[in-house]
């Protein structure tokens, strides 16, 4: 009695069985998500200055390409107008030197052919000749000290130009504009704010492309590579764009994946995603 009861248990643990297995194969490689922006990124102060310009009512539509947000740059384009006239007045000063240059190379061979005409000659005394040398040592200082003036010089212009480069970086970074055609999501500053570095300044979204992020099974992974993808019960030419190789840390045992939409005329909406076998 005992031995029929027990086939029997075994006979319906079976059957259960089956129909579980037969259950997770019909819904085996479908999932659902939701279309997402391709790439959000935030943009931030590089540096503290109080806000000059926000246009707050921008928020929630597509970028021109225009200004948003300003941070007050003003003291900056000064010292930056400033460096810019010292650069030129530099770079005279540079020319000019390089014409005395010139000048005192002249000079230097002068005096070199003189005291080479003098020193071999008997008619010409020693202090004479002491002279000549001295004369010609001296025209050979001025001119090391001219060059090494002009080398000063073109240090100096260096310095400023890198100067310049950084102010110019700098007013570009107090100046916050986004790309044309992305979606100015939130603009965290008004007019009269101060921030500090490092503090949000605007949300963007590239909605150029929208994406769907799955947790795949192991063997839905295997599927997704090979398969055909299908959304909405509709074969689709969207492709799998990464499936991480290594489980998720969150959702175990699943492996994400990223699928990318071009121009998706909605987002924030539930889609069905499907793989089929080829």
């Amino acid at each position: 009695m005992y031995n029929n009861v027990y086939l029997i248990l075994r006979d319906m643990m079976r059957y259960i069985g089956l129909l579980f297995i037969c259950s997770f194969s019909l819904h085996a490689g479908i999932y659902y998500a939701k279309v997402e922006p391709f790439l959000s990124y935030t943009l931030k102060a590089s540096y503290s200055a109080e806000v000059t310009t926000s246009i707050i009512e921008l928020e929630g539509k597509l970028a021109t390409g225009g200004l948003i947000v300003q941070l007050d740059d003003g003291l900056d384009k000064k010292e930056l107008k400033s460096s810019q006239d010292k650069l030129i007045a530099l770079s005279k000063t540079a020319k000019l030197m390089q014409r005395n240059i010139a000048n005192a190379q002249e000079i230097v061979r002068v005096k070199e052919d003189n005291y080479g005409r003098i020193k071999e000659l008997k008619t010409k005394s020693k202090v004479d000749k002491d002279n000549e040398l001295i004369n010609f040592i001296t025209a050979q200082n001025q001119l090391l000290s001219l060059e090494q003036s002009l080398e000063n010089i073109h240090v100096q212009v260096s310095d400023l130009e890198y100067h310049i480069a950084l102010l110019n970086d700098k007013i570009d970074k107090k100046n916050f504009h986004v790309r044309k055609g992305n979606l100015i999501y939130k603009i965290y500053v008004s007019k009269g704010d101060y921030v500090m570095a490092g503090s949000p300044v605007i949300d963007v979204y590239d909605v150029s492309e929208g994406k769907l992020t799955l947790y795949l099974s192991k063997e839905d992974k295997v599927l997704a590579e090979r398969g055909v993808l299908y959304i909405d019960g509709q074969r689709s030419d969207s492709k799998v764009h990464k499936i991480w190789s290594v489980a998720d840390t969150q959702n175990i045992s699943a492996y994400r994946c990223e699928i990318l939409l071009n121009k998706p005329h909605d987002f924030s909406v539930l889609k069905k995603i499907e793989f089929k076998e080829k």
